[in-house]
């Protein structure tokens, strides 16, 4: 198989991102819902917590299609927790009102069903927003609609998005900003751009984007080379999983940036974010103390990363 780290690098790294993450459980658990009251209940945003816990999700969702990480102890260990909390929470209460919580739901809904469960009052339910328009009513971006098609669809729902082919002509992956330029926002449009119309690597992207594939490649390379220039590793593990996605047979580049990624692992298991990267040179040590919002993400995306070196 085509990977970034050998088995022993992989595991190491592996059960220490597991390790924070199991022990940092609680910031991961959301809000009990009917608990949570508004004059306005379309008003309610997301918030951390519900964020961080949908991101989960998704890396559990991915681990799914691996048989040796579905038995893995620890990670079913995540899964028992992550279940546990959709239905401690009452996480699908007031569907229809709280549409601010929509996407969530869909991407949560979509992680219950590839474990296996369904349920049917809260499928309807997310059937009928989806059915009234809700997702009709906001202008979005091609990253935006793809995001949102790609759960609705893992979730067995219907909806009105154009198909990918069309989505492709609308995205950025059409007109790539200039590298020069690039903003981070513009490159995270791009690296989920890829993540999804790749179904995270199991389309083929050479066929499906035709005489456009080896600019995107050389452009994902040259976002590689930024990232690291930035010391932001959170946006380095994403634009490494989008190598994935486009089939690459590994660099030396490629496993030199990998390498450089999990040498910032710190001890406890998480990876920095930009918070702690900056605290880091303007005290010229390594911070004592970090926050969960800065540093569960990049967490959560290397260890999506390390899902995609296992087989299928």
């Amino acid at each position: 198989m085509n990977r970034l780290y050998t088995i022993n690098e992989r595991n190491t790294r592996l059960e220490a991102l597991l390790d924070w993450i199991i022990n940092n459980i609680k910031d991961f658990q959301t809000p009990i819902e009917f608990e949570v009251s508004s004059d306005s209940p379309e008003k309610i945003t997301p918030g951390i917590k519900r964020k961080a816990f949908i991101e989960l999700g998704l890396a559990i969702r991915l681990a799914q299609r691996k048989p040796q990480l579905k038995k893995h102890p620890k990670l079913r260990k995540l899964v028992k927790l992550w279940i546990e909390n959709i239905e401690n929470s009452s996480f699908f209460f007031d569907i229809k009102r709280r549409i601010q919580l929509f996407p969530h739901r869909v991407v949560s809904y979509s992680v219950l069903a590839s474990l296996g469960i369904q349920n049917k009052k809260v499928f309807n339910e997310l059937q009928s927003l989806l059915d009234r328009g809700y997702l009709d009513s906001v202008e979005r971006s091609a990253w935006d609609k793809l995001d949102m098609k790609y759960y609705i669809e893992a979730a067995g729902l219907k909806h009105r998005f154009s198909n990918n082919e069309n989505l492709l002509l609308e995205s950025s992956l059409n007109n790539l900003p200039p590298i020069a330029y690039v903003q981070n926002y513009d490159l995270y449009g791009i690296t989920h751009l890829l993540f999804h119309f790749s179904n995270f690597g199991v389309v083929n992207m050479k066929t499906f984007l035709g005489n456009s594939y080896d600019k995107i490649q050389n452009y994902i390379d040259l976002a590689i080379s930024l990232s690291m220039v930035r010391q932001d590793w959170d946006l380095n593990a994403e634009l490494l999983i989008n190598q994935y996605c486009l089939n690459k047979t590994f660099s030396s580049f490629d496993k030199m940036a990998a390498k450089e990624l999990m040498m910032v692992q710190q001890p406890t298991g998480f990876i920095p974010g930009r918070e702690w990267i900056r605290n880091k040179h303007q005290e010229n040590r390594c911070p004592k103390s970090y926050t969960f919002e800065d540093v569960y993400h990049p967490t959560i995306v290397c260890l999506i990363l390390l899902i995609c070196e296992f087989d299928d």
